[in-house]
């Protein structure tokens, strides 16, 4: 139930970042996230970052080192043997050097001080369109 809860709340604030007017805009989605990293698949590298909303959840951003969209990202934790994928756009862009939430877990969610997490990013660099796959891990400060 909770992911059928996350994934409305996602899919919805997608609609509302597509009727933006800018080519620029937050990407937000459910999942899961994880601790300080950075990752990188040519001259591309992704940061992580987290922090805890009011509630106790966790927001996890990302901060590329390059202007990009994101298509897909597949979240890991190979302790807990968890991973999913979430869907993005592919059409909105995060600047370079910009943060950026990307994925938002509720309090109860399980997300804990000290695990290492796994993000792949799959989208397009904003400037040639050439596909990219990049890789951060993260473990929760």
């Amino acid at each position: 139930m909770k992911k059928i809860i996350l994934y409305t709340i996602s899919f919805a604030l997608m609609l509302i970042g597509a009727c933006s007017d800018d080519a620029s805009g937050t990407i937000t989605g459910p999942g899961l996230g994880g601790g300080p990293g950075t990752g990188g698949g040519g001259s591309l590298s992704i940061t992580i970052s987290s922090k805890q909303d009011q509630q106790g959840g966790y927001i996890f951003s990302g901060t590329p080192s390059a202007a990009i969209t994101v298509s897909k990202i597949t979240v890991s934790v190979p302790a807990e043997n968890y991973t999913e994928s979430l869907q993005y756009d592919g059409v909105t862009v995060v600047n370079a050097n910009t943060t950026e939430d990307f994925i938002q877990y509720d309090p109860n969610s399980g997300v804990t001080q000290g695990q290492q997490w796994t993000f792949q990013f799959e989208g397009t660099l904003a400037a040639d369109g050439k596909a990219y796959n990049v890789t951060s891990n993260y473990t929760i400060p």
